[in-house]
């Protein structure tokens, strides 16, 4: 069998490449070997058996022994505290777990979401004075958010606020001033190899909480282990990396949502109409679109109160309400990224910015298109003081924090990590920013390799198609980034039939004129001419098991393909 992979591009432009090296298999043992040699692993790897057991001790994180020991004074005196949360699935689903945890052990925890276009993220100055001069509450703790409030973070001090911040968030060379700052990305933490999303970190500050209430007699009835739907859930959407200890809280997060979810995951699935087995693709797809776009359209609180309530009608009236407004959100993305198309024309810096653009979906309409285009997008709407408020997404090899670290003379205020951020251009400084954007993506794309490249694990022969290879590569689940479902490449194989079914799915029957494999594809699109029947083609896309058929079936989920030369 050849090691060698095709040199045309694929019917969507995308040229090869291993993702490890060559692998080439004729049968099902001898890929799945390939695989785990590939991948670094064996078969009985803890990689396969992600257990809670092996999750860090909280307290090797950077200041979490001064957070944990301050939390647990304030329960223990009956002190109130105040959640700062964020806006995004991350913010709420963080904010949520600390509430619920916290009144759990007896707190009085009030919160605050600020609102995408009237507040932006972060911590604000005001924030901090109007919970200072409203309540008795002395101590405050963000979640997702707060890392580069240095304002906020001083003006507690001021008052007499005990402020922690909780973040993932990259932070500047120098930290803020707060009464304790967890966040992984610190250059002198890099706790759980600072791959944890806002409320992962939550997670563990609430582990320490709940050792340091145990150490002191008073440990808590509630069981923490309830929260894990929703860290999964804030883990995946804020596009963590899928291995090490974010592998162990998916995966457990995951039996929650399929077994015992929360009453407002639990309801949000049901709207969603999720009624097959939760994988990190449904958190994606289907839950946290919907979780998002209440601070993308309205306000996030609506998405902070389904994920921490107990009362199952009002979860299902709010998540009625999240699938309005997440309908409301797909019609005015499309426009958005339209008109933000025929603003650009054909400019070779992808930064724009109209005022007449929902806050909501600038960020989204970034994301196409730096996915179209290849390169970091910032895409900005004009607040009511005459702000741009800017929203930046990049590709796999753009680090997206970096980028804005690099703007940062131009921006009064900013926050993000590899994947996403955000800042704030004042009046006037837009030109600046273009310019210094444009400069830092120009340094950054010297080491990024094509964009239009698709990596494949191996080459297989129609023989190693098999029930068995199927069901072992499940076991890599759950699947995200750095953990990527394995690609094959399937050379030369006739299609013999070709069904067209609804919603844009094709299904396929595939022959090497000795063996039958089924394959379908979703949204064939670009691959429409290539996959007619008859035609004899190469194809790439992923061996899974058929749960609709049932039994042993098996099909090829085919992402891509390349006609014959």
């Amino acid at each position: 069998m050849s090691m060698s992979l095709p040199e045309q591009r694929t019917a969507k432009g995308r040229l090869l490449q291993w993702r490890n090296g060559p692998l080439a298999a004729a049968d099902p043992l001898a890929a799945w070997q390939g695989l785990l040699d590939a991948r670094g692993l064996t078969e009985s790897d803890d990689f396969f058996s992600p257990r809670l057991a092996d999750l860090p001790d909280p307290f090797a994180m950077k200041d979490m022994d001064k957070a944990a020991t301050r939390l647990a004074r304030a329960i223990g005196n009956g002190e109130a505290i105040h959640i700062f949360g964020d806006f995004d699935a991350d913010g709420v689903n963080g904010t949520a777990i600390l509430v619920e945890a916290l009144r759990a052990a007896g707190a009085t925890v009030t919160f605050s979401i600020p609102h995408r276009a009237d507040d932006g993220h972060g911590v604000g100055v005001e924030s901090v004075r109007q919970v200072v001069a409203e309540s008795a509450c002395r101590m405050g703790l963000s979640v997702d958010t707060g890392t580069t409030c240095f304002d906020a973070c001083d003006e507690a001090a001021r008052l007499g606020f005990d402020l922690i911040i909780s973040d993932h968030h990259l932070p500047e060379a120098t930290l803020p001033a707060a009464f304790a700052l967890l966040n992984p990305a610190r250059s002198d933490c890099g706790f759980a190899e600072r791959a944890l999303c806002g409320t992962g970190v939550a997670f563990f500050l609430l582990m320490a909480v709940w050792k340091k209430l145990t150490d002191q007699g008073n440990r808590p009835a509630y069981d923490l282990r309830a929260l894990l739907d929703r860290v999964a859930v804030a883990t995946v959407a804020d596009v963590m990396d899928l291995v090490g200890v974010n592998r162990i809280l998916v995966a457990h997060g995951l039996q929650r949502l399929n077994s015992a979810p929360s009453i407002g995951m639990a309801a949000l699935m049901q709207v969603a109409r999720v009624n097959k087995t939760v994988t990190a693709e449904t958190i994606g797809f289907h839950l946290a679109p919907r979780i998002n776009a209440a601070g993308r359209m309205q306000h996030g609180e609506a998405a902070m109160r389904l994920l921490s309530t107990s009362d199952a009608g009002e979860a299902l009236r709010l998540a009625e309400q999240l699938d309005e407004t997440n309908k409301q959100r797909r019609k005015v993305e499309v426009e958005v990224f339209k008109q933000a198309e025929e603003k650009l024309a054909d400019a070779d810096v992808l930064a724009v910015y109209d005022e007449r653009w929902h806050a909501g979906v600038v960020g989204l309409a970034a994301g196409r298109l730096a996915r179209k285009h290849g390169r970091p997008a910032a895409v900005g709407f004009v607040t009511p003081e005459g702000d741009i408020r800017v929203s930046l997404r990049g590709m796999n090899g753009f680090h997206i924090g970096a980028l804005l670290n690099d703007c940062s003379d131009h921006l009064a205020g900013f926050g993000g990590h590899a994947g996403a951020g955000g800042g704030t251009i004042t009046a006037g400084n837009w030109a600046a920013f273009h310019a210094a954007f444009a400069a830092a993506v120009a340094r950054q794309t010297e080491g990024v390799s094509d964009h239009l490249v698709q990596q494949v694990d191996g080459v297989l022969e129609a023989g190693a198609m098999h029930f068995g290879l199927a069901e072992r590569l499940a076991r890599f689940e759950p699947f995200g980034r750095a953990n990527p479902p394995s690609l094959w490449l399937l050379r030369d194989i006739q299609i013999a039939e070709r069904r067209n079914l609804k919603g844009n799915v094709v299904r396929l029957k595939l022959t090497d004129g000795s063996r039958w494999l089924d394959g379908i594809v979703f949204g064939a699109g670009a691959m429409n001419g290539v996959i007619e029947q008859g035609m004899t083609v190469s194809l790439i896309g992923q061996l899974q098991k058929d749960d609709y058929r049932g039994g042993q079936a098996i099909q090829f989920v085919i992402e891509d393909a390349i006609a014959p030369a």
